[in-house]
This record gives structure tokens, sequence and C-alpha cells, in this order.
């Protein structure tokens, strides 16, 4: 499912049909570029990142219309016919439809990882040794380090050196960020990311967001309000979870309301207070959400206690049968 919004950005990936090489030669790289400019201006797209490997590429783009899906398959389908003709080709050149995570539009530390790992991409793949980062002539970072009468006018620079503390675009901003994407640079060749920067570079191309806990939730929110939030329709496993886990959030907090517990009090009730198994229960019941996941928001310890509460769910007696109809009742 493609979120689209005023201004959202993402970072879009996609592989050759089969992982097959896409660019062969420089001509092919100066083709998709030529192409990514048109679409800038034909769909008022700004770019602010790009990186082409033999086999995938990866843009950095915002969508100022809202209009990622028109924008895409202009790009996509024009680069393919052009790159056919050229080639003597036909058929798919792309493996399936591209990726396109969103990025958080709050927090730039979100879009200076993307714009870090999009450039860093020769360097991770083994291609370019440090020190050589700008010789890569497949990517928008040499064009960084050049003077702005040298770079497309649809490149937009100024949002990536400003998330990197960079103020503006001048020799001196520019000799910085080349000091910044060495240090980068060695520290990926090298191996010394923190556990924490791994974590989050092993990630960047899995998921569907690139973002903190309260835009991935408004993003959830942004597919629900445009009635797009068909589980067995979506591919991505992460965003069927994350649309899974907000729909049993809404459940839980009115089962919490229906006792009457405050969210805090979850805290003073004992692990497997009856209350707690039966919304346990009814939660893995209804919605394909993880054990893991509902043991935390009920603070029920190890998971394995909700394994009981479904039984406890499924074989409710007296009081807590009463308890359980209410509830299906009161949660509609």
């Amino acid at each position: 499912m493609r979120i689209e919004y005023p201004g959202a950005r993402y970072h879009v990936m996609c592989r050759g049909n089969q992982s097959r090489d896409i660019f062969q030669r420089q001509e092919d790289a100066d083709l998709f570029v030529r192409c990514l400019g048109e679409m800038c201006v034909r769909n008022q797209v700004v770019v602010y990142a790009w990186c082409l490997m033999r086999n995938h590429y990866h843009l950095l783009l915002e969508t100022p219309q809202g209009n990622l899906v028109d924008a895409m398959k202009w790009f996509q389908g024009t680069f393919t016919q052009r790159y056919n003709a050229r080639h003597k080709l036909w058929g798919h050149l792309f493996q399936g439809r591209y990726k396109a995570k969103v990025v958080d539009d709050k927090d730039a530390s979100y879009f200076r990882k993307v714009s870090d790992y999009i450039h860093l991409n020769p360097a991770d793949a083994g291609v370019v040794q440090p020190g050589q980062l700008a010789d890569y002539r497949w990517s928008s970072y040499p064009l960084y380090l050049a003077s702005p009468s040298k770079r497309p006018e649809w490149l937009n620079v100024l949002s990536v050196l400003s998330a990197c503390a960079i103020p503006n675009d001048s020799l001196t901003s520019r000799r910085a960020y080349a000091a910044y994407m060495e240090l980068r640079h060695q520290a990926v060749a090298l191996d010394q990311l923190s556990a924490e920067e791994r974590a989050d570079w092993m990630h960047m191309e899995r998921g569907w967001v690139h973002g903190a806990r309260a835009f991935r939730d408004r993003m959830v929110s942004c597919l629900e309000e445009n009635g797009k939030a068909h589980l067995k329709s979506l591919v991505d496993a992460e965003q069927k979870r994350d649309l899974t886990e907000a729909a049993a959030e809404a459940v839980l907090q009115k089962c919490l309301a229906y006792f009457r517990i405050e969210q805090d009090g979850l805290c003073r009730m004992a692990k497997s207070a009856p209350e707690k198994m039966l919304i346990a229960g009814l939660l893995r019941y209804h919605y394909p959400v993880r054990a893991e996941w509902v043991s935390g928001r009920l603070v029920m310890g190890h998971f394995t206690t909700v394994s009981r509460a479904m039984k406890f769910y499924d074989q409710a007696e007296g009081e807590w049968l009463k308890n359980k109809e209410q509830i299906l009742k009161f949660i509609g």
C-alpha cells in the first residue's frame, strides 16, 4: 500500500528483473538521470539523493503534490521504454513494483540516515575504497561537492546538508560535508558502526517506514483514514503487522475502559490478573498480533502467559463469561 500526501518523503528502491544488471555503461546511468530530471519537472518532484548500482537504484525524494504513484509510473515506464530501445530489448526491466519507504518528515535524523545510506551504497558494496567515494559517478554525492552551477536545478542539497548540521551551500560547507561523509565511509568500510547504527543499516531496505514511533502511528492512521487498511491486500509484512497492532490497540483501550483500569494501573496488577487474562485472550483470539506485543502492552511478564490467557478466554465461566459477553458488546 502506498502512502501519499503532500510533502511526503520516500526512500525509493528497485532491482532489475531477476536481479540482472541494468546499468552496464555510463550511457545507461545518464539516461536514468535525464528521465529523473524530466519526472521532477513533469510531476513537481524534489530529488535529494540517488545512487545507481549495477542491478538496482536508490532515490530519496519528496512529492509536494502527493503524487508518488503517478510520478513513478511515468518515470519507470519511460526509462524502461528508452532503455529497451537503446539496447534493442523488450519486456520487463525491473523486478516487480518499486519499494517506497516513507521517511519521517519531522525528525531530520531519519532523513539524514537515508541520505547517508544512499550515498554510501558503493562503499557498503566494496565498490569504492575510503577516500574514493567522490569518484563514483553513478551517484548524486559528487554533485554535492560541486558548485551549484554544475548541478541539475532539480537536485536539492540544502535539506541534506541541514540534516547534517551544515548551515549552507558554501565551499566551506561542501568541504564539511565531504569530511563528514569520509568519516561515515570509514565507519562502514571498517565495520566500526555502533550496534544501534548497524541495526538501522541492516533494516534500511526492510519494512515500510523510516521514522519514530509517533510518525509510524501517523502513517497507520493515514492508511486507515483513506480506507486502504485491508490486510488481505497487503504484501509488506511489517505494514500488515502495524495495521493489525493499531486495530488491536484500539480494542485494548476499550477493554481497559470497560474494566475502568488506567494505563499505569496495569503495573500494579498481578501479571495473570483475570482482567488481564480475559483481555489478552480476546486480543489474541480476534487479532493476529504477537504474544510478545500483548504481554508487553498488558504488563504480563513472559509472553507464555498469553497462551494461558487464550484458554482462560475460551473457557470463561460464570462472572468472567458474563464479562466476556459484555466486553464484546461494548467494543462492538
